[in-house]
Order: structure tokens, then sequence, then C-alpha cells
């Protein structure tokens, strides 16, 4: 007579033996919840287009302007608030800043221009290009967050980095002039004397 303890030891090894058959017909697949890296596509207001960008005007709220454009050579000159060389370097800097204007968002509705700040703008600036091309931005208020300004373009309404717009903005106050060196007192060139006979 066979025990019983040798009963469950011939149903368990089935089950064993009924497993391996099942899991070799239908292997088991272990899925990896791995999300795919998406780059972050960053976004900037203004496009150069092959363009060269010739003429900046900021005018603000006030009706404080600052102007600078290309001569004939194509160096940059202040026109206003005074005329006055430019310091190239600097203003080559500044232009870089109009190219590096990062849109935070678009607004796929625009609110009330009043509620925003665009009515009237704090700011406006005009770029003109070689190809007679000319866009022309109103700058807002800061947004609730501060986490940049309203900005209207071509009838459209961007958030743009706070950071980018200031530092376009600060031209008003500190604009790219060619600094005058001043003499430093005490270095006069001595006259030289003459002994006398």
């Amino acid at each position: 007579m066979i025990r019983r303890s040798t009963w469950i030891l011939l149903a368990v090894l089935a089950l064993f033996i009924g497993a391996y058959f099942y899991l070799k017909a239908h292997p088991l697949q272990f899925y990896t919840s791995t999300p795919t890296p998406t780059a972050a596509v960053i976004s900037f207001l203004i496009n150069k287009d092959n363009d060269t960008l010739t003429k900046v005007v900021i005018t603000d709220a006030p009706g404080n302007t600052f102007q600078m454009g290309r001569d004939a050579a194509g160096n940059w000159a202040i026109t206003k608030p005074k005329s006055a060389a430019a310091d190239q370097s600097q203003a080559e800097a500044a232009e870089t800043q109009f190219f590096a204007l990062k849109v935070v968002t678009t607004l796929e509705t625009s609110p009330s221009p009043d509620v925003i700040g665009l009515n009237p703008p704090a700011y406006t600036i005009s770029l003109e290009f070689s190809s007679n091309r000319q866009q022309v931005l109103e700058v807002g208020g800061l947004t609730p967050t501060s986490s940049g300004y309203y900005i209207q373009l071509e009838g459209k309404v961007y958030v743009v980095s706070q950071y980018s717009i200031d530092a376009v903005v600060k031209l008003l106050q500190n604009p790219p002039y060619l600094a005058t060196p001043t003499p430093v007192p005490g270095t006069e060139t001595p006259i030289p004397t003459t002994a006398s006979p």
C-alpha cells in the first residue's frame, strides 16, 4: 500500500511537470515601463532667417527712446537718445539678445490687453532687417508667477523669459556708447625745458 506522503510527493511532482510544460509553451514576458526620453524643444521669439538686423528702436510707455542702426560699413551707430559711436562688441552682444528671447509658452487665447499690461504696452521694440522685414514686439506686464513677460507679436501673445526681456530693455538706460578715454590726473606729459647758456 502506498503511503500518504508518497501520494503528496507524486502530486507535487505532477504539478511541477505540468508547470514546466506550460511555461515552455507560454513563456513569461517581462515589460519594463521605461519612458522614451524626449528632448525639450526650446523656441525663440525672433528668427534670424538669414537676415541681418539693421535697426533697433526701443520705446517705453513714457516715450523714452533708444535707437541704433548699421551704417554703410555695417557698423552699429547710436542715434537716440543722442547720436554717438557705439561700442561694437557691446552692440553685437545686444544684437544677440534679440535672437535669444526664449518663449516660455504661447497663449492659445489672448487675454484682454488691459489684464496683461498691453494697453498701453510697457515697451515697444521694433526690429528691421536687411530684407525689409520688420517685427514689432509689444511688451506687457509680468505673469502672476513672474516667470516672464506677456509679449504680443503679429497678433499672437507669448510669455517670454523675464531675464531675456530685461537684458534687451536695459538698453534704454545703458546704451552701448563707445567709451571715451578720460585723462588720469598727474599723468600729463611734462614740457621739456632747455638749459640756459
